[in-house]
């Protein structure tokens, strides 16, 4: 019952109030509340995701259920607009299922959708939300060239700043499970994907070598973060005949490498969908 009385307070203070501390509350209590480190968040339409409110990734569904897109929400907006009803969608990097949920509603019609998650904290969470989901697979390990067991870097700030790519200084690793991409298509005779995307805090060049196959076949589009990446990393792994679109923070879309950091999120677009894309997305595109 406590449980609960400080998470609606959590409720009222930031989702009606938008008042500071109520997070700190939570931090600060749930190592020690049994009910915070399992608390059942019905996500409707999907599922109950059991979060664990020692690490800070629990409060992105949280906050979703609040109305607090934050940064992500042109991503959400143009995924949503790339996203057709009977497409497979993949997300790669799922973390708790933040992106997932949101695609998992029954509105968006998927035929299937397979989040991929190598790290133990938020793929417990994401597990419980799609444990008796019908078109929602969770795959227990990250994408990469290769399959191999790598050590991941964690951050104090919590499970969504884990990376495979850099060495973050605070001391922590573990070891996560990778498999190439287009050997996991292959042994579990995975749908092609319509729309794959990739968030795994610098690692997305080894995940882009490791779904060559998948890309040159399937030809997804595919929507990737690039803040960690420079300029020669992004145009060493792009696909042949496809082309690049960045998206602003303010929700303006354009082509130039120069105004790339004005965001964090991008789109690699076939060259036979370009026309689509650029006639039915909005924003409408600006000239880079």
């Amino acid at each position: 019952m406590f449980s609960e009385a400080v998470v609606q307070f959590y409720r009222l203070c930031y989702g009606k109030f938008h008042l500071r501390g109520a997070g700190w509350l939570l931090r600060r209590l749930a190592p020690w509340l049994s009910g915070l480190q399992s608390y059942p968040l019905p996500v409707p339409g999907v599922g109950v995701a059991l979060l664990d409110f020692r690490d800070r990734s629990a409060f992105g569904l949280l906050n979703a259920d609040l109305g607090g897109l934050r940064n992500d929400l042109y991503l959400l907006r143009n995924l949503e607009k790339l996203l057709k009803p009977g497409d497979v969608f993949w997300d790669v990097g799922a973390n708790i299922g933040y992106i997932s949920s949101h695609f998992a509603h029954p509105q968006y019609k998927l035929s299937s959708l397979h989040a991929f998650e190598p790290n133990p904290t938020p793929l417990r969470m994401l597990q419980s939300l799609f444990a008796t989901h019908p078109f929602v697979t969770v795959h227990p390990f990250g994408l990469g060239d290769k399959d191999k067991t790598i050590p991941m870097s964690l951050s104090s700030a919590g499970s969504c700043n884990g990376t495979l790519a850099r060495n973050l200084n605070e001391g922590k690793q573990i070891q996560v499970h990778i498999r190439c991409g287009d050997a996991v298509r292959r042994e579990l005779r995975l749908p092609c994907p319509n729309v794959i995307k990739i968030d795994v805090e610098g690692f997305e060049p080894s995940v882009f070598a490791g779904l060559s196959e998948t890309i040159a076949a399937c030809r997804p589009i595919i929507v990737f973060e690039h803040i960690w990446l420079s300029d020669d990393q992004i145009k060493q792994f792009a696909p042949a005949n496809f082309l690049l679109y960045f998206i602003h923070d303010d929700g303006t879309i354009a082509t130039d490498f120069s105004t790339r950091l004005k965001g964090h999120d991008a789109i690699f677009i076939p060259n036979e969908k370009a026309q689509w894309f650029a006639a039915g997305l909005q924003p409408p595109l600006e000239k880079g």
